[in-house]
């Protein structure tokens, strides 16, 4: 979909303090091989809440931007995990902590890591179709809290950090101009990352979270080479279809944001289908903080505009992946 008059206007990222590699490895709790192949330095951990870190985002975004709360008409929240309480609405409490007005319609969105990207595109759709119902704010927020989600050994390839994310999104010509976006699903991977496990009649029953074990139990199904294929076939389909729409190719792009991953993961995954080198990407911030589940790609437009290096007319590919699995592109240009 090409867009007209969409702007995401400002960014903000809030993350915890660092926790090193290099101290998880001494405490026993990631293994010394897994963090040479993933050469993640560190990962950001947070003793807020995710709806916590997504209030805070929500705010900075707000305020990066010189837009008051009455503005916002929709406000789209994302996670990927446990928000602190069972049975609760998270988006009404980012609307009545940040907004303070109920005059905004709230969602939360679960797409797993595609979620900011999702809500991007569902914003868009929101404020073109109804040009007067105000501006949109959307958050992420996600703690990956041990016990129960061992954040350096559940998966591999890649250490979950905690952060809140936060775009506004607006009419308004700033920060950045949405030029297109696409959007591609292969559900039949959703079980990659439900394996065998059966359904519980409760969160709370539920073990320490072993992303491993789940999908050794789904590679049983299918072989790791047919995943491989269709995971990287998703993620070009989006891309292709979302350049074609924005009438640019990677090769004009000034930057690329893809999912905060290991080194070698992200390699695998990302750079190498996509013929990007990391230098062009924030990869190396990435292995700071660690995936930040549905908001490494607004991370990542927060931290284009305070690094503050792009020209006007500069554009970025911002890429988004999620377990189920779904991806959603967007192509950006630096107002």
């Amino acid at each position: 979909m090409r867009w007209q008059g969409i702007y995401v206007e400002s960014a903000a990222v809030v993350t915890g303090e660092r926790e090193t590699a290099a101290d998880a490895v001494a405490a026993g709790r990631y293994d010394a091989e897994e963090a040479a192949r993933s050469r993640q330095h560190s990962v950001s951990v947070s003793g807020l809440s995710g709806p916590e870190l997504a209030v805070a985002a929500g705010r900075a975004a707000l305020r990066r931007g010189g837009r008051p709360a009455q503005d916002i008409g929709l406000l789209i929240h994302a996670a990927c995990w446990y928000p602190g309480l069972e049975f609760w609405n998270v988006a009404a409490y980012v609307q009545q902590e940040v907004l303070g007005h109920g005059r905004a319609l709230a969602f939360e969105l679960r797409q797993m890591s595609n979620g900011g990207m999702s809500a991007l595109e569902m914003a868009a759709s929101r404020l073109s179709a109804a040009p007067g119902a105000g501006a949109a704010l959307l958050t992420t927020g996600d703690r990956f809290a041990e016990p129960a989600f061992p954040r350096w050994t559940t998966d591999r390839g890649l250490v979950f950090g905690d952060a809140g994310t936060a775009v506004v999104v607006s009419g308004e010509p700033a920060g950045f101009r949405l030029v297109a976006t696409a959007a591609y699903a292969e559900p039949v991977l959703e079980g990659l990352h439900r394996g065998d496990e059966p359904f519980l009649l409760s969160g709370m029953d539920a073990e320490p979270l072993d992303l491993v074990a789940r999908k050794k139990g789904f590679l049983r199904r299918m072989p790791v080479a047919e995943v491989t294929v269709r995971n990287e076939a998703g993620m070009l389909t989006a891309v292709k279809e979302c350049l074609a729409e924005a009438e640019c190719d990677l090769s004009s792009m000034a930057a690329v944001i893809v999912p905060f991953f290991g080194a070698e993961l992200s390699r695998r995954q990302c750079l190498e289908p996509l013929g990007v080198p990391a230098e062009r990407t924030l990869h190396d911030w990435g292995l700071e903080i660690g995936h930040l589940g549905a908001g490494d790609q607004f991370a990542g437009l927060a931290r284009l505009l305070e690094q503050d290096g792009l020209r006007p007319g500069d554009r970025v590919l911002a890429v988004g992946v999620g377990a189920g699995f779904s991806w959603t592109c967007a192509v950006l240009e630096r107002v």
